[in-house]
């Protein structure tokens, strides 16, 4: 998958019809409990910055029952999620470092602003399937591209420091696998 939003269709004015067969990416590489890479998850980006001034990136997102990353904080962009299917907990960290869980289903959005520290769950016995947002079109799409089949062993810590440092300097993406999933 390249930068640019694979289309279907392209009217003038930059109106255009995305084309999901030449968007879509499944994620593979290392499966562990907190993977950074999603495994398992089928991604259709439907509208990336790069067709829409950097307002948005719109996604199609199936994540399969169990998949949880680490927790992580955007730093470029605001996030949310319109679940169509299955069941996603997101958990916040505020800045004390409390979790609040939020527990949303088919036709509820769960939204928020970057510079939070969360992660999600799918906590019900179905993939989730969700319509992403992110606000403004971000570079994350090359992230997901770069990381669909990465093998990292979550136990050799210069490793995970490593690609940690590397995806926030990339994509503002900054990984915090020290914080326990589960407490």
């Amino acid at each position: 998958m390249n930068d640019r939003t694979p289309t279907r269709l392209e009217g003038p004015g930059g109106a255009y019809i995305s084309d999901p067969k030449n968007a879509t990416m499944v994620m593979g590489g290392s499966e562990w409990d907190g993977a950074p890479q999603i495994p398992g998850a089928t991604l259709i980006l439907h509208a990336m910055g790069d067709r829409t001034n950097n307002s948005l990136t719109f996604a199609e997102v199936t994540f399969p029952v169990g998949q949880r990353p680490w927790f992580h904080t955007h730093h470029s962009e605001d996030e949310g999620f319109f679940i169509l299917e299955g069941q996603l907990t997101v958990t916040v960290l505020d800045g004390e470092g409390q979790r609040h869980t939020l527990v949303t289903n088919p036709g509820e959005l769960v939204w928020g602003p970057q510079d939070y520290a969360h992660s999600y769950h799918v906590t019900s016995d179905v993939p989730c399937k969700t319509i992403i947002a992110l606000t403004p079109g971000s570079t994350l799409p090359g992230y997901f591209a770069a990381v669909q089949n990465l093998e990292l062993d979550p136990n050799d810590t210069a490793a995970v420091e490593a690609f940690c440092e590397e995806t926030n300097r990339l994509y503002g993406l900054e990984f915090l696998p020290h914080i326990p999933l589960d407490v």
